[in-house]
């Protein structure tokens, strides 16, 4: 389990958004309000690809992790609320299309409605796992760059993630780790690298829409 879990961690060096120029610039201060509400309008789509996601996860969960996925489902549902609150305190356009890189993502995000079950807390675990260090970092850089004040609607969403998804990302573990037995680990790891890859590729497309 270890060495599925290593290896995942090992493809998310890869495609560690910290590291994508977009989120460069958020931390050294070098975004503009116009750049934070171009993203927030692509990334909202994200934010409601992981909502369905942890819905589909709920609804054919085995029955020791209904009660638990389905509470998780519900929070992310509420969480879209708290991601506009950041999108209207950047003056971003919650209605906003999805770009193509945009659309790359959710697909990698939300899957197929016959996505296998196991597929599917793989790609939650990935996303949740790297949440908080994400979260935390863009929040930071919110309130130390751009003037914006910790625990109001333009860092809420930031606020909860960098906490709650230890807990989620803890959820989503140990759900996968006793299916790992006769999985195809090399399936699975491709979902994870999608998910990543899905993520980076989002950026790609907000820098393409900034002509950075």
């Amino acid at each position: 389990m270890s060495t599925f879990f290593d290896r995942l961690e090992s493809i998310r060096s890869q495609w560690n958004v910290l590291e994508h120029p977009f989120y460069q610039r958020w931390t050294n201060g070098e975004l503009t309000k116009a750049d934070l509400a171009v993203y927030s309008g692509q990334y909202r789509h994200a934010v409601v690809a992981l909502a369905a996601a942890s819905a589909q996860a709920a609804d054919v969960a085995d029955a020791d992790l209904t009660k638990g996925l389905a509470a998780h489902a519900v929070e992310e549902a509420e969480h879209v609320a708290l991601w506009d609150g950041f999108t209207d305190a950047v003056g971003g356009d919650a209605g906003v299309s999805p770009t193509a890189e945009t659309e790359v993502c959710v697909k990698a995000w939300e899957g197929t409605a016959d996505r296998p079950f196991l597929e599917t807390l793989v790609a939650l675990y990935t996303i949740e796992s790297g949440q908080p260090e994400i979260s935390e970092t863009k929040r930071d850089g919110l309130v130390a760059r751009y003037g914006y004040t910790p625990e109001t609607p333009a860092t809420e969403y930031f606020d909860l993630h960098a906490e709650l998804d230890i807990e989620h990302a803890d959820l989503a573990r140990k759900a996968i780790e006793p299916r790992l037995d006769g999985a195809d680990h090399e399936a699975l790891l491709a979902v994870a690298e999608a998910t990543l890859r899905g993520n980076w590729e989002l950026l790609d497309g907000v820098d393409r829409l900034l002509g950075s």
